[in-house]
């Protein structure tokens, strides 16, 4: 999709530039495959902290129950469990991108005809990454490393610095991970892209204990950004969260798949406990980017505008041209 001059429509580079990230697009080509419709499942489970091969196995079995899948997600880091205490827990938990579980998540994918994404701490090195791994019954597509760490996150996590985009036989699919959700510039860069779908592992946790009467709708702001995204980018979403209690942290559940326009086509699951969401969903209807006879939601945004407003010493609000 090209601007015209003066249409005050974005470039790739700009989209790109906004993102703070570097569109990788793994195995994606230019010209994004046909979308076919598809059978999504989102997983929310329970893992047991530490428990890597308990976990790892519960990972496969949910395949093999729901074969007739073309995507399952699982939640941000599913592995391990997500809180730790220390660089040396993850040190111990943490895997190579053709390591025990990206074997074991190929076997199963060829097994089964189906593509995974699912959550895992990634070792690189001397490096330790937040990473979603992309498995199709070849094997390893992409890995995705969270680019918006979040609290500690940052003690034991490099941020990522790649965009992950990946053609499908049902379409283009986009990762991202939990607080990924928080910044609509990943999700507009991905759209930019020919995305239809985004999968997002993730671990969603209250603000405090006193935000939950008042979210609307009983919704977490995890199903509401998930929603804003779809319906403002017109992409399906696909959100895999996490339950249970660990280390004094509670998780929200409400995993959720949503359609273009950001209705919930599975879900919200309930708060607790362990919940498969299934849905068929017609990835063609991200293709549509039309809103009206005047207005699209991609060509239809001004971000040369945008960029002119910004906060004087004072924090006014001042124009720069």
């Amino acid at each position: 999709m090209t601007a015209e001059p003066g249409s005050g429509a974005e470039t790739d580079a700009d989209v790109e530039a906004s993102a703070g990230t570097d569109m990788d697009t793994d195995t994606a080509t230019d010209t994004p495959p046909a979308a076919t419709d598809a059978r999504i499942v989102t997983v929310q489970l329970t893992p047991e902290f530490g428990a890597v091969e308990r976990n790892r196995n519960r990972t496969v079995e949910l395949v093999r129950e729901h074969a007739d899948a073309d995507l399952i997600v699982f939640p941000e880091l599913v592995t391990s469990g997500y809180v730790f205490e220390s660089k040396t827990e993850v040190a111990s938990m943490a895997e190579p991108r053709d390591g025990e579980t990206a074997q074991a998540w190929s076997d199963i994918a060829a097994d089964t005809d189906t593509w995974i994404v699912g959550g895992v701490p990634e070792a690189d090195g001397d490096a330790y990454y937040n990473s979603a791994f992309v498995v199709s019954p070849s094997g390893v597509e992409a890995v995705y490393r969270k680019v918006h760490r979040w609290n500690e996150e940052h003690r034991w996590f490099d941020p990522g610095t790649d965009s992950t985009i990946v053609d499908t036989p049902f379409g283009r699919l986009g990762v991202q991970i939990c607080n990924d959700l928080w910044f609509p510039e990943l999700t507009i860069a991905q759209a930019r892209a020919g995305v239809d779908l985004v999968a997002v592992p993730t671990n969603w946790v209250p603000g405090t204990p006193d935000d939950a009467p008042t979210r609307p709708g009983g919704w977490t702001v995890g199903v509401h950004q998930a929603l804003a995204h779809a319906n403002s980018n017109r992409v399906f979403m696909a959100c895999a969260d996490r339950a249970g209690t660990e280390r004094g942290i509670t998780f929200e559940g409400q995993s959720v798949i949503l359609d273009p326009d950001g209705v919930p086509l599975a879900g919200p699951a309930p708060t607790t406990g362990e919940h498969e969401l299934s849905a068929e969903c017609a990835l063609e209807q991200a293709r549509e980017k039309n809103l009206t006879a005047y207005d699209d939601v991609l060509t239809s945004r001004r971000p040369a505008i945008y960029g002119t407003a910004q906060r004087d010493e004072q924090g006014t609000d001042a124009n720069t041209e």
